[in-house]
C-alpha cells in the first residue's frame, strides 16, 4: 500500500499541477534534495535564529527566487517558520502558488526520506509533462485561522485540508497520509490488526512530529 501510493505520486509529480507547471514541480524536488547539503541551509539551521544568517537562495531556471526560498526553508527548517515570513512570500508568490510549493515539498520529502530510511537509492526524477497548470481556485475555501485559505466546511482532520487550496496536490498528499499513517476512515478504529498496533503507531507518529517540530 505504501509503495503503491509512492509510485503513483512519483508518476504524477511531473504533470502540470494546480498552479505550477510539471517542470516547476520537478524543480521543487531538486531544490528539496539540495537543501540536505546546501551551505546556507546548514548555516541557518545551526544559528540561534535563521534570520541571523545573511544570504538568500537565487532563482533557478524554473523557479523564481522567492519560490526557491520557500522550498528550502520548508524542507530544511520548517519548525522555525513564522507568520511574518509566510505572509511576505505569500504576497510575492500568491497564496495558491505558495501552498502548492509547500505541498510538493512535503510530498517529495516523504518519498525521499522513506527511501533513505529503507537504505534504497534515490528515486529517479520523472520527466516533466508539458502543459499549463489548472490555475483554478476551488470554491468553498476561506479563512479558517491558518496561514493560507482552506476548506471551510466539515473535514476529517486539519492535516487533510491543509492543502485544500490546491486540490490536485492535496489529493496526492492525502493519499500518502492515508497509506503511511492514518489509513483513511480506518483511522477511527482504535484497534489495528497490523504489524504495528495503534498505540505503537501513535508513539512513532508523536516522536516523529516532536523531532520535526510539527505544529500539530
Amino acid at each position: 500500500m505504501v509503495e503503491e501510493a509512492q509510485l503513483a505520486a512519483v508518476e504524477t509529480l511531473g504533470d502540470p499541477g494546480d498552479w505550477l507547471t510539471g517542470e516547476q514541480r520537478i524543480a521543487v524536488w531538486r531544490e528539496v534534495r539540495d537543501s540536505n547539503t546546501n551551505e546556507l541551509d546548514r548555516a541557518r539551521r545551526a544559528a540561534v535564529s535563521p534570520t541571523a544568517v545573511d544570504g538568500t537562495h537565487p532563482a533557478s531556471a524554473a523557479l523564481e527566487a522567492a519560490a526557491v526560498e520557500v522550498v528550502h526553508r520548508v524542507a530544511s527548517d520548517s519548525g522555525r517558520l513564522t507568520r511574518t515570513w509566510a505572509d511576505q512570500h505569500i504576497a510575492e508568490l500568491g497564496e495558491e502558488t505558495y501552498t502548492e510549493l509547500v505541498g510538493v515539498t512535503a510530498i517529495v520529502t516523504v518519498i525521499d526520506r522513506f527511501h533513505r530510511a529503507m537504505g534504497r537509492p534515490e528515486v529517479p526524477l520523472p520527466s516533466p509533462v508539458d502543459g499549463p497548470p489548472q490555475r483554478v481556485r476551488p470554491s468553498g475555501v476561506g479563512d479558517v485561522g491558518a496561514w493560507v485559505s482552506q476548506t471551510t466546511g466539515e473535514t476529517r482532520a486539519n492535516v487533510t485540508r491543509s492543502l485544500s487550496l490546491v486540490p490536485q496536490t492535496n489529493q496526492l498528499w492525502r493519499t500518502l497520509v492515508d497509506s503511511h499513517y492514518s489509513r483513511g476512515p480506518e483511522f477511527m478504529d482504535l484497534s489495528w490488526d497490523r504489524p504495528l498496533s495503534r498505540p505503537q503507531a501513535e508513539l512513532v507518529a508523536a516522536r516523529t512530529t516532536t523531532l520535526n517540530e510539527c505544529f500539530y
